[in-house]
């Protein structure tokens, strides 16, 4: 994941794979700016040992009343993992 990203709420991540082993993993992620995240991330974090390439398929966003300018996103990436 870029750096960008400030915190990776671990109780909502998924990770599901298909036949060709493409993997889908939906997440909410706290962030200090706003934007379009759609493409990014080419890879994200170790993820119980595996770490994966891949885009942002579907993001969307919403601030955090009184948390001084953070954002609650709520992303569905795809990728490959090693």
């Amino acid at each position: 994941m870029s750096e960008n990203v400030e915190f990776l709420e671990c109780g909502g991540l998924s990770i599901s794979y298909d036949a060709r082993g493409v993997a889908t993993i939906n997440a909410t992620v706290a962030k200090s700016r706003s934007g379009d995240l759609t493409g990014s991330y080419e890879t994200w974090p170790d993820l119980g040992g595996v770490f994966f390439t891949g885009n942002v398929m579907t993001a969307s966003q919403a601030p955090i009343i009184g948390s001084g300018g953070w954002f609650q996103w709520s992303i569905t990436w795809q990728g490959v993992g090693n």
